[in-house]
């Protein structure tokens, strides 16, 4: 198992390195990929929701 893992950001498009043992991101982010560290799947940027109302908000 590797020490360190690294993970595309799609909203910045930079790469952050996070430790695997306590999965702190470790540095700064940067727009190239870390020499020699293993790469995992990419942050997705979160969608916005819309607003709605709430249909039992009456009740709570």
């Amino acid at each position: 198992m590797t020490e360190f893992v690294q993970r595309l950001d799609k909203a910045t498009g930079e790469y952050i390195k996070i430790e695997v043992r306590s999965g702190r991101v470790i540095g700064d982010p940067q727009k190239r990929k870390f020499d020699g560290v293993d790469e995992i799947e990419p942050i997705e940027p979160q969608a916005r929701r819309a607003a709605y109302s709430d249909p039992l908000g009456d009740f709570r």
